[in-house]
This record gives structure tokens, C-alpha cells and sequence, in this order.
């Protein structure tokens, strides 16, 4: 866009606010889009005072020559820079970026946002942004990349893509991680390669990592035709020439790609449309006032980390949160079927005072699948059963010296904290039978539990010597069978506690029909929840993932946020059993994937229904899950949005997804933004 000079110019103007996680940019726009200032530069951890003194320059520029008739923030920090200035509106970083590409190319189909460490990509269809494709945990392939490349040969990053840009014969490094990406470099030395030939080998790496590693593009025309590329690895000209002989097309590049969600947001302010601006004054930004002070929230078991944040006037904002709780409001009344399956198996309590004494079951993994199985089955026995606690992050920190590898999930990694908790509370019996096979539910070639789910107890038993010093037994069973189940357990109890197999039938048979009843009382529940969105004019979200994701330590809370945003919330056990079988094209034996799959396909029968999948970032099983999921979705014109977790979580990467979602949802309902 043209640039006017903020001094000369008079007239109406818009203030568009990107508030990063690690920088913070500002734009100023006149009436034509023009561009009349902009700031870029690191927030140095207080954006509110880096804002705070970007608006004093431009109320000194603008003198009384230049309104600012609207203002809106998008980023990490729009919340709180917006109630900070008391700026017109917020908007999420996806739209803002496709409300900044759309004024370059109106028919823009795909976006792409090639940070210093995060990579954003977006799919447009029909006037809405369809897919979302970010970077999880690995930055190689951003900008810090080429960047770190670039100092340890020697040169600035300006100087090195210069470099790279009319090279013949490029370095073949591959898209490989950073790690082996730097051997691969060191390898090209000694190959004789010369710098502007590693330049241009990194440039395409970038490229290819993008393209085939975060978008896992098969080809060109999965990106699209009209492709707009933002972000300030793309001011590269060597990433931007390697893109285009990539795809074999020529790409739009903005000239303030580095600045493009600030640019949208002030384009976004232009359209309200309003007559005056609430964003404060510069009299009033004389008497501004931010104080913040760090506090944890202990009003549920999430413990989130707030900050409250203090302004002139007594004004507070609080951030961090995961519901309204914190802000002084109930949490969101709307339905949230994960809350009440959570709930359900809290409420099996054991009998005080049983005649065959206590048995502990850690609360965690498959317990949250077969706990209503379990606690009937000893109960019915004489047993007292004892649950561990509710998971948290000093449950995890009891059992961590003991995890052999940090490579595993979360959920697995919990278990060493529940089994030492129940030996703290001077249970001396523990019971986590090691379960190769699920129920077989008719949806899969066949119906395993994954190998950590299904024999994690045994890996507990090697791992955990305190183990040793009680009676922890981790039996091989199956429920999937119910007669060869009871024949099993009615002589490994008689072995084991001297009970006649005839008490272990009948606690048997009690335990399989407590389980039947609590599946269908959940797909009863899931109905309820879906004619009531329906009859409120509601959106229905199905969180779909693993049984233990509705822990709130593993899912971060992550239901109640998305209720937040107005979803009524199912998870994917309330509709999967609607589905027949159906052949997939990877091999469907595991019964939690089984579930995922059917589940996908019937909310591409459902106009009303969007579908989230939640992801443990240590699963290796769900690699698979994610493209097949993926598929399904987009084939029934349906938004795929995948959330990955563990024992970190970036909370504002995940409210991004979720209210991107929830935009596209309401774009399409209006025929594009």
C-alpha cells in the first residue's frame, strides 16, 4: 500500500495493533488504506508500555490534523491490550491476516505466515477460512532458522539471502530439524559447497519443510492458485524466489508482510464503520496507570497461572484464565458433556469399612474408560475402593523421578504420581491389570488399546521400587470377551484372595451391566446436549480424543474455553456408536482411533456440528490419526481443527484454533467475513 507522510496528511485515520508473543506492530491507515505509521519491534515483555508509548508518538504526529475514527488488536495480547487503551474491538490473528490478504487479492485462497519461530497457514473457501495449519513444538523452517545459519557462517541475515538469490546450483539439505540440519550444512562444507550455495539450500528447506511438513502439502494445487505470503521470513527474497519455483507459480507478497495482522486489524477498524473511537484519548493516556501482579487462580483444579492487571480509574483486566471464574462470573452454563463424564466417574465412591479391606485403582489412562467396570467389580467383592487423587501438576512432580522417558505422554507419565499417591494414603493393595484389547465396539478391524495404555503396568513395576514394597498386582485381562473374562478372573481371585468363583460370576455379571449402563447413559446425555443446542440456536462441538483428555490437568481446561465461545460440547463417544463400520485406508485396529474416525464421519453428516481433535504430543500412535481425521473432515466440507497437548500448553495458541473455528463457522453462516 502507498505510504503518505503522518505529517502532511489530514483527515480520518484507523489503528490496526498486532500484540505478539515475543514483538508487537502498529499500523495507521487513511482512508484509502494508505499507510501513514508503523512500529515493529520486540515488546521486551511489556507490550502494554511499548503501545502506550507508540500512541503518545502518533497523537504527537497526528496533532488535531488526523481522527482516529476506529482502532482493533489482534495477537496473543489482544485481550489485554484491548481493555488496556479501551481499544473498539479484537479480532483473531486467522482473520486478521485473511482481512490483510483479501485487500491485496480478493480471490486469495491460501495464506501463509512464515514467522521468526511460528508458522501459520490458512485455507480459504468460500469467503472463510477453512484449515488451519501451524507449527507444534519445532520452530525449524521459521525465520530464526536461517537467521542462526546465516551468524554462524559469519554474515547478517541481509547479506546471506543475498547471497542465495541467483544461485545455479543449490545445496540439497532437505527439510530435516535443525540438529541435522547443521551436519548436513557442515557436510556441504567439506563437499567444497561455497556460502551462496548453502544459502539458497537453506531458503528451500524452509520452503519444503512448510509446504510438505506443516501443510503436508501432496502438491501445488493442494495450496491453491492464489497465494499471498506474509511474514518476515518472506521478505527474504530467496525464500520468496525458492516458494515460487517450488509451486511453480508466482505468489502475492505484500511490501509490509512483516506487519500484516496489524494491517488487517486496522482495515478490520475501517469497517465498523464508526463515527468515534473509544480508544483513549490523549489527555487520557497522561493519567494512564499499569500495574500487574502474578497470582494462581485455586478455584478449580486447573491452578492457572493469572496476572491482574491494574489500570487507571481502578480498571482490572485478569489474563491467564480458562473460564470466567476468575473475572467474578459463573463458568458458561452451556452443556459440556467432557465436565459430566469427569463428574460421573467421581461420584463412584468406595464403601468405608468393607469386609475384604482396601483396593486401589490410579485414577488415569484406561481407568477413565473401565473405572464404572472396576468399582462395581470390587465393590461387589467385599473390596473398599480407593481412586488416587484428581490428577495435578504435584502429582506429576511426585512420580517424575521415576518416568524412564521423557518421551512418552503425559497421561502415561501421570500414572507414577497416582500410584505413589494411593501408597501414601497407606493403601498397600493396588490394582492396574495390563489390558491388550478394548471392548469390541464394531467399528475397527479390530480393537487393541495402544501399547502404553495397554501395558504401562508393567513399566510401573520395573520403574517404581516403592512398588515393591506393597502388593501391586497388574494381571493380563480382557473385557472384550465377557466369558472368557469370568473364567479368568474367577480363578486368578481365588488364587490370588481366596474368593469362590461363584462371587467373582455374580460381581462380574453386576460389573458389565454398570458398564452398559454408564456407556448409555453418556449417549443418552450426548442427545440431550444436542437437541438443546439445537433448540437454542447453538453450535455443537465434538472434543474429540482419547477417554483421559477430559482430565482437567491433561486437557488443560480446554472444554470449558471452548464452551466459552459459545459451543455445546459432546465428545466423540456420545455420536460414534451412530456409525457402521467403514473401510479406512490404514489399518484400524485401535478402538480409540476407531471411535475418532466414526466420529468424524457422522459430524459430516450433521450441518450444526464441528469436530476438534485433541492430540497428547508424546502419542506416536495418533501420527496416524491426524491425516486420516484430517481427510474425513475436508472431504465432508467440514474444518479440521487438531489441538495438540501434554504437560505444557500454550493457551494462546489453542484459543487462536478454537476461535478461529468458531469465526469460520459463523463466515460461512453469512457467506465469508
Amino acid at each position: 500500500p502507498p505510504e503518505t507522510d503522518i505529517s502532511k496528511y489530514a483527515g480520518d485515520a484507523w489503528l490496526g495493533i498486532d500484540a505478539g508473543s515475543t514483538t508487537t506492530k502498529l499500523v495507521v491507515i487513511d482512508k484509502d488504506g494508505g499507510i501513514l505509521y508503523t512500529y515493529y519491534g520486540s515488546n521486551r515483555g511489556n507490550p502494554v508500555q511499548i503501545v502506550f508509548e507508540e500512541l503518545k508518538k502518533i497523537y504527537a504526529a497526528a496533532g488535531d490534523r488526523i481522527k482516529i475514527r476506529g482502532a482493533a488488536v489482534t495477537g496473543y495480547g489482544e485481550e489485554l491490550i484491548k481493555n488496556a487503551f479501551n481499544l473498539d474491538a479484537g479480532l483473531v490473528e486467522t482473520v486478521a491476516h485473511f482481512r490483510a490478504a483479501r485487500h491485496f487479492n480478493p480471490d486469495v485462497d491460501f495464506i501463509i505466515d512464515i514467522g521468526g519461530q511460528d508458522m501459520k497457514c490458512f485455507k480459504i473457501r468460500n469467503g472463510a477460512v477453512d484449515s488451519i495449519f501451524l507449527n507444534e513444538a519445532c520452530s525449524s523452517g521459521c525465520g530464526s532458522f536461517i537467521e542462526t545459519f546465516a551468524r554462524a557462517l559469519g554474515y547478517e541475515i541481509e547479506e546471506f539471502s543475498k547471497l542465495g538469490l541467483f544461485v545455479k546450483h543449490p545445496v540439497n539439505l532437505g527439510s530435516r530439524c535443525t540438529v541435522f540440519m547443521n551436519s548436513s550444512v557442515k557436510q556441504a562444507q567439506r563437499d567444497g559447497a561455497s556460502v551462496a550455495d548453502i544459502s539458497a539450500g537453506l531458503s528451500i528447506s524452509i520452503v519444503k519443510n512448510a509446504v510438505y511438513k506443516v501443510i503436508r502439502a501432496g502438491s501445488a494445487d493442494d495450496l491453491g492458485q492464489n497465494i499471498v505470503v506474509q511474514g518476515g521470513t518472506f521478505k527474504n527474497d530467496a525464500v520468496l524466489r525458492a516458494f515460487e519455483q517450488e509451486l511453480h507459480r508466482n505468489v502475492t507478497r505484500p511490501t509490509i508482510a512483516g506487519i500484516s495482522g496489524a494491517y488487517g486489524a486496522a482495515l478490520h477498524a475501517k469497517d465498523l464503520g464508526l463515527a468515534e473511537s473509544s480508544i483513549l484519548t490523549e489527555a487520557q493516556l497522561a493519567e494512564f496507570i499499569h500495574k500487574a501482579k502474578p497470582i494462581t487462580c485455586k478455584l478449580c483444579t486447573n491452578h492457572c497461572s493469572l496476572t491482574v492487571n491494574t489500570f487507571d480509574n481502578g480498571r482490572r483486566f485478569v489474563s491467564g484464565n480458562r473460564c470466567s471464574r476468575p473475572l467474578g462470573k459463573e463458568k458458561s452454563a452451556l452443556p459440556n458433556l467432557a465436565r459430566y463424564k469427569y463428574d460421573k466417574l467421581l461420584s463412584y465412591h468406595g464403601v468405608e469399612g468393607a469386609p475384604r479391606g482396601k483396593i486401589g485403582i490410579p485414577f488415569g489412562l484406561n481407568t477413565y474408560e473401565n473405572l464404572p467396570f472396576w468399582h462395581t467389580f470390587f465393590t461387589k467383592l467385599g473390596f473398599e475402593v480407593v481412586l488416587s487423587p484428581e490428577s495435578s501438576r504435584a502429582i506429576y512432580r511426585l512420580g517424575q523421578h521415576t518416568i524412564p522417558s521423557d518421551t512418552v505422554c503425559y497421561p502415561a507419565k501421570l500414572m507414577h504420581g497416582h500410584v505413589l499417591e494411593l501408597m501414601n494414603a497407606g493403601v498397600d493393595t493396588i490394582f492396574y491389570p495390563c489390558m491388550p484389547y478394548n471392548f469390541d465396539e464394531g467399528l475397527g478391524d479390530n480393537n487393541y488399546n495402544c501399547p502404553v495404555v495397554a501395558y504401562y503396568p508393567e513399566l510401573l513395576a520395573a520403574n517404581v521400587k516403592e512398588l515393591k514394597k506393597i502388593r501391586y498386582l497388574y494381571p493380563y485381562f480382557g473385557l472384550h470377551r465377557e466369558k472368557d473374562f469370568i473364567k479368568r478372573a474367577a480363578k486368578y481371585f481365588k488364587d490370588e484372595f481366596g474368593i469362590p468363583k461363584r462371587e467373582t460370576r455374580r460381581a462380574a455379571e453386576a460389573a458389565y451391566a454398570e458398564y452398559a449402563a454408564y456407556k448409555d447413559e453418556i449417549r443418552k446425555k450426548g442427545a440431550e446436549y444436542i437437541n438443546y443446542a439445537r433448540e437454542n440456536g447453538k453450535k455443537i462441538l465434538v472434543m474429540a480424543g482419547r477417554p483421559y483428555h477430559i482430565d482437567p490437568e491433561i486437557g488443560h481446561g480446554i472444554d470449558e474455553l471452548a464452551v466459552s465461545y459459545g459451543f455445546v460440547l459432546i465428545t466423540e463417544d456420545a455420536v460414534s456408536y451412530l456409525m457402521d463400520k467403514e473401510p479406512r485406508k490404514v489399518l484400524n485396529q485401535w478402538t480409540y482411533h476407531s471411535r475418532l474416525y466414526a466420529a468424524a464421519r457422522y459430524v459430516t453428516t450433521q450441518p450444526d456440528m464441528q469436530l476438534m481433535q485433541l492430540v497428547s504430543f508424546g502419542c506416536g500412535t495418533d501420527a496416524v490419526t491426524t491425516d486420516e481425521v484430517r481427510e474425513i473432515l475436508e472431504n465432508g466440507d467440514k474444518i479440521y481443527t487438531q489441538i495438540k497437548i501434554d504437560e505444557i500448553s500454550n493457551l494462546g495458541a489453542i484459543t487462536i484454533r478454537i476461535r478461529s473455528l468458531m469465526a469460520a463457522v459463523e463466515a460461512r453462516e453469512r457467506g465469508g467475513f
